[in-house]
């Protein structure tokens, strides 16, 4: 199901500028013992974000398990809706949210993360940043990020947002009410794999 009423909607969508870019976040509730957790003690909705600059949705940017089979190590990762977690499960709740940027903040943004990725052996996931945050205590170092604190700090970084929430207090439902954010996508994930806008 679509966050737009209909397709006449989707199709009348306000146009992108030429100087302006899109860039997407993809919430989802993943069947993981971690995910699990953290719906257990938050009951929010999603428990995992990852940014996307494109809309095929192949190169997911987030903070979450190196490996499918165990959230150890975590830390910078590449994720797609095909395959690790995320592919393996055909009725995972997600939701996918867009975000319209000025082309100087994308350029930051995408910079910013190809720097990242090229040292992502530097950073380390923020494992006592996820009960600290349930606690409203911030976390983490210069290198050290949860899902929705990474995508937090270099939306913030990159002038895309401007948020006075400290990265570390941001959860993945705290996305859905960006004033900049719009649904354009709410269900399961094998339907978002499919979906076209």
């Amino acid at each position: 199901m679509n966050c737009l009423k209909d397709k006449a909607e989707l199709k009348n969508k306000p146009r992108i500028r030429l100087d302006m870019k899109e860039i997407y976040i993809l919430l989802t509730n993943s069947h993981t013992l971690i995910s699990k957790a953290i719906y257990y003690i938050s009951k929010a909705e999603y428990t995992h974000a990852a940014l996307a600059m494109d809309k095929d949705l192949t190169m997911l940017y987030s903070f979450g398990r190196k490996f499918k089979y165990s959230m150890f190590p975590s830390g910078f990762v590449r994720e797609g809706v095909n395959h690790g977690v995320m592919g393996d499960s055909d009725t995972m709740k997600c939701a996918l949210y867009a975000i319209t940027i000025s082309d100087r903040c994308y350029k930051k943004l995408a910079n910013r993360l190809r720097h990242m990725e090229a040292k992502k052996h530097c950073y380390r996931f923020n494992y006592l940043g996820l009960p600290m945050c349930g606690f409203g205590k911030k976390s983490g170092g210069r290198n050290v990020f949860f899902c929705s604190q990474f995508i937090c700090h270099v939306l913030n970084e990159s002038g895309a947002i401007e948020t006075s929430k400290h990265p570390s207090l941001t959860r993945p439902v705290d996305f859905e009410k960006l004033h900049k954010a719009r649904c354009i996508f709410r269900g399961p994930i094998c339907e978002l794999r499919d979906f076209t806008f």
